[in-house]
């Protein structure tokens, strides 16, 4: 998983970056469905990726708070070693949270 994405994130504009945070949160909700509704990916499993997913949207959540209110600084570089630590609990969820992250900066950034 690339997360150089939020190298870039850094380099928006304020807004911009709000919004990346509001449109990663949402993607993730969008590839947890993907997740529930692949046939071949077993209910444990599913749960596990689930979960992992679950705790990124919850962390970027709370990020876009701290965005909005300012009072503290979260970086770029501690979102990703976040979702990269998220994700190493459950590799195979790796490419649907990436490619989350690459479609939120690539509409934020167009």
């Amino acid at each position: 998983m690339d997360l150089q994405c939020f190298d870039m994130v850094a380099l928006l504009p304020a807004e911009k970056r709000l919004h990346f945070y509001e449109l990663l949160a949402h993607n993730l909700t969008v590839a947890i469905r993907g997740i529930w509704s692949d046939s071949e990916i077993d209910a444990r499993e599913k749960v596990t990726r689930i979960k992992w997913v679950n705790e990124i949207m919850h962390s970027i959540t709370a990020k876009i708070w701290v965005l909005r209110l300012n009072d503290h600084e979260w970086t770029e570089s501690d979102s990703a070693m976040m979702v990269e630590g998220f994700v190493s609990e459950a590799p195979p969820m790796s490419e649907v949270v990436g490619y989350a992250i690459r479609w939120s900066y690539e509409s934020v950034s167009a």
